[in-house]
């Protein structure tokens, strides 16, 4: 009978390899779409955050300030203005209003960086990498997965197709986009990342408390399903 349950739970985890890796979980590394990731919860000022990820997530460095690298964008902007159109002398003045902003820093713990955004002095984005291989999502482990396992998956929890353009893919409903998960073709084919791919061991996860739809880039996207 031990032979039988064991021949059993291995089928069953080969009907669906999303359902091959049990249920213990670090719920630190736990993704909460439009929420964060562990600890790390959106909303928190750079004081709490800085509470929170000692000793788990890393030391925090430096805030780098969006409103100074607006400040020099402006100047190159103004630098600029006889050999731009006005459309995009709007387009850069709306970008640099976005930054002004958006102040950035790291949570680095062994050499591997947590990218931090912060809107308006509240946490409003986190990225973790390929190294950060506890993260997990519905009881999976991104890392771990195949390229087109994780595409599945987060398609299926948008319940709609993602928005691709070069190795990111965007899933609106989540407010989360996946890099170097996949790419689009010369042709604007969109396909999974091979694992042999030099661009796969870069793959990262962007949380964000909303949807990241800069209307002079949407246009750049396509759409593509993976299931």
């Amino acid at each position: 009978m031990a032979v039988l349950a064991f021949l059993l739970a291995a089928v069953s985890a080969l009907a669906d390899p999303l359902d091959r890796q049990g249920t213990t979980m670090n719920p630190d590394w736990l993704v909460v779409p439009r929420s964060g990731i562990g600890r790390l919860v959106f909303g928190l000022t750079p004081e709490e955050v800085a509470a929170a990820a000692d000793p788990v997530y890393g030391t925090p460095t430096p805030l780098i300030r969006g409103a100074e690298a607006a400040a020099d964008a402006d100047a190159v902007i103004a630098g600029m203005r006889t050999s731009l159109s006005a459309a995009d002398i709007s387009a850069m003045r709306q970008a640099v209003r976005d930054l002004a902003g958006l102040d950035r820093q790291n949570l680095e713990k062994d050499r591997i960086p947590i990218l931090l955004e912060y809107r308006d002095g509240r946490l409003d984005g986190v990225t973790v990498e390929s190294r950060h291989a506890e993260t997990h999502f519905q009881n999976v482990r991104i890392f771990t997965l195949t390229a087109r396992e994780v595409l599945r998956l987060f398609e299926r929890a948008n319940g709609a197709p993602g928005r691709f353009r070069s190795t990111e893919a965007a899933f609106d409903n989540l407010a989360v986009s996946l890099f170097a998960f996949s790419h689009v073709s010369a042709d604007g084919k969109v396909l999974a990342m091979r694992d042999d791919d030099s661009d796969f061991a870069e793959r990262s996860v962007t949380l964000r408390r909303e949807p990241y739809r800069p209307a002079n880039e949407i246009d750049r996207f396509v759409t593509a399903s993976f299931e």
